[in-house]
């Protein structure tokens, strides 16, 4: 875990330090569920990823529009 803090720290681009941190979300909530009975509904969770997902491409993609 320390080398993943270390390395999105490191990572120049914000897109990718999003990327990074959403893939250890998607990491952590894959080891919960392996813990947890399958009765867990997990649909709103991965909703809301989702949509946080697409907020943040479309706000890079403004950030791209202003640049240029």
């Amino acid at each position: 875990m320390t080398d993943q803090i270390e390395r999105a720290s490191s990572s120049a681009r914000p897109e990718d330090r999003i990327e990074e941190a959403l893939d250890r979300i998607a990491y952590a909530l894959h080891q919960s569920r392996m813990e947890r009975p399958a009765s867990a509904d997990w649909q709103p969770v991965a909703a809301n990823i989702e949509a946080l997902r697409l907020r943040v491409s479309d706000l890079i993609d403004r950030l791209g529009d202003e640049e240029a």
